[in-house]
């Protein structure tokens, strides 16, 4: 065939999306009303809208507490929390627990010192005296025993002995994990957490231990709040606002600590009128910090082996979501499905470009068709949705292979993506188990080379996906797009295992990594093959006479 017909294709695509950016309307703002989220059990399973609205990341707090053990763990972030903590709160309740837990939350404008407690119930407290009455007994009745030893007496424990003090019935149980029921919050921030009210966890926080004869042994303590409404300030504006808190706490005879999380309980839902069409939209506090106009960056505090590049969350709007018919996919994960993208200077909706703006609170959302120039790309296969990062802020797209999709002019670089070709004519018994690494590439070449898998889409239940997720790394190219040219995205298949060695222990020991690369230096993230993951790939080291040293397999994550 002569490639004109699908230059003239790509000319008449680029004229409509000119003609579009051409005919920009005026800027129009909707408001968005405020909705709370009522806690969840942690055993409860939802795929309702309410499931993705309440998944955000957390501001995570985290800290050595309880008995030291024999080493401690440094967590990143803990020393400047208890900075904080100092330089804020002026004055603390009186503590039941040994090992109270301190941080600050920033919320809004503001941060807020809050601090956890521990009081056991009152059976247990009545125990706990009368065991520290009788632990007092019998450690005065053993003083005086010794005090009439005679010397002969006092004779050095023989190893038997010793060996027997270790056996003895309760030695080898690890210490308890702190059982925090009780949240001091500076709902007022005038650095007295004694004169707020205190909120009691929803129910006694439930524990479990892990081998308690083992030397490893350990035990867990998981404890959450109910929904916490507070007034918060947004850029000099009250804004009323929701959290939920909760977190665990973990302890062994090495080292103690304790995690807790907070989640956005809050967002910002309403209707808006967009080219005539109404859409439901849902702004997500995603980073859970009491704004909801934070944009996406690039981190730069992380360094990985692959160069991978991770982003710095900002806030999330989703568009159209049916709520008894969600997206698959992960709700961390803008790629993997349609309906969500990040808060940024531009957005994406329905393949046409706008201007966003959003009020810190979250209230107003404005809209305005947008003017930037636009070119095109096409997608070397079908099902590509990709998050890319430029100068105008981060963009999700939808690329195919037959279809230009208009890109604002401008150089873009990648930072993830999913190649999605769920609904492929085979059944998964046609793709047998895979071993080997070259098998898996054959696997997922089979499964993205046909082109006619579109006229077979929805003959099989859309839980058997079959996908490939990769994420961008520094050394991908960027791709430049000129205004009212067509550019082929260089992303995805073929695919290429790549083996990293690393010693360990001073050479005694060597540590296999392996990676699949694809066209465009991006790494593999995720894959499955009608539903299943490929099972682990095998490796075999030989020496230089051709003999077998090792075999091994390698393990996913």
């Amino acid at each position: 065939m002569r490639p004109w017909p699908r230059c003239l294709l790509a000319a008449a695509a680029l004229a409509a999306f000119t003609l579009a950016a051409a005919t920009a309307a005026r800027a129009e703002t909707w408001n968005l009303a405020l909705k709370r989220l009522e806690p969840r059990s942690r055993s409860e399973v939802s795929l309702s809208a309410d499931s993705i609205y309440r998944t955000t990341y957390a501001q995570r707090f985290t800290a050595q507490v309880g008995p030291a053990g024999k080493s401690r763990i440094m967590f990143s972030g803990a020393s400047e929390q208890s900075a904080a903590f100092k330089r804020i709160a002026k004055q603390e309740p009186k503590y039941r627990s040994e090992y109270p837990f301190r941080g600050v939350a920033k919320l809004g404008s503001q941060q807020y010192a809050f601090a956890l407690d521990a009081v056991p119930p009152p059976s247990e407290a009545k125990g706990a005296e009368s065991q520290a009455k009788d632990e007092k007994s019998a450690a005065e009745e053993a003083k005086s025993k010794d005090k009439k030893a005679t010397s002969k007496d006092k004779k050095a424990p023989s190893d038997s002995a010793k060996d027997k003090a270790k056996d003895k019935p309760g030695e080898a149980s690890p210490p308890k994990a702190v059982a925090y029921n009780r949240l001091y919050f500076d709902f007022n921030r005038n650095g007295d957490l004694t004169d707020d009210k205190v909120l009691e966890a929803e129910s006694p926080p439930r524990t479990s231990s892990y081998s308690s004869s083992s030397p490893s042994a350990y035990t867990y303590a998981y404890f959450q709040f109910p929904r916490v409404d507070v007034t918060i300030d947004a850029d000099g504006t009250p804004v009323d606002y929701a959290f939920l808190l909760g977190g665990y706490a973990r302890a062994s005879r090495d080292y103690s600590y304790a995690g807790v999380s907070l989640n956005a309980a809050a967002y910002r839902e309403g209707e808006i009128v967009l080219e005539g069409k109404k859409r439901h939209v849902v702004l997500l506090d995603f980073n859970s910090n009491g704004r909801f106009d934070d944009e996406i960056k690039l981190r730069t505090d992380i360094v990985s082996s692959t160069g991978r590049l991770y982003p710095e969350q900002g806030d999330m709007l989703l568009m159209d979501l049916d709520p008894s018919k969600p997206a698959l996919g992960s709700a961390y994960d803008v790629t993997s499905g349609g309906n969500r993208q990040y808060v940024s200077k531009l957005v994406n909706i329905d393949g046409r470009y706008y201007d966003l703006k959003i009020s810190a609170s979250g209230d107003k959302l404005t809209l305005n068709s947008s003017s930037v120039p636009l070119g095109s790309v096409t997608s070397p296969n079908d099902g590509l949705r990709a998050l890319l990062c430029g100068d105008l802020g981060f963009l999700t797209m939808n690329g195919s292979k037959d279809t230009p999709t208009a890109l604002p002019a401008g150089r873009w670089k990648l930072l993830s993506y999913t190649i999605d070709q769920t609904g492929y004519e085979e059944s998964a018994s046609s793709i047998p188990a895979v071993k080997k690494a070259d098998e898996i590439l054959s696997a997922m070449a089979k499964a993205l080379a046909s082109t006619t898998a579109a006229n077979v889409r929805g003959v099989r239940p859309p839980i058997m996906t079959t996908r490939i997720s990769a994420a961008g790394t520094k050394d991908c190219p960027a791709v430049e797009v000129r205004k009212g040219e067509a550019l082929a995205l260089p992303f995805g298949p073929p695919y290429k295992p790549v083996v990293k060695v690393s010693s360990i222990a001073a050479g005694k020991e060597i540590s296999l990594s392996m990676s699949l690369i694809g066209s465009a230096g991006e790494v593999c993230t995720g894959l499955t093959i009608n539903g299943s993951q490929p099972s682990p790939p095998e490796f075999t080291i030989t020496d230089p006479k051709g003999e077998v040293v090792e075999r091994g397999k390698f393990k996913y994550g």
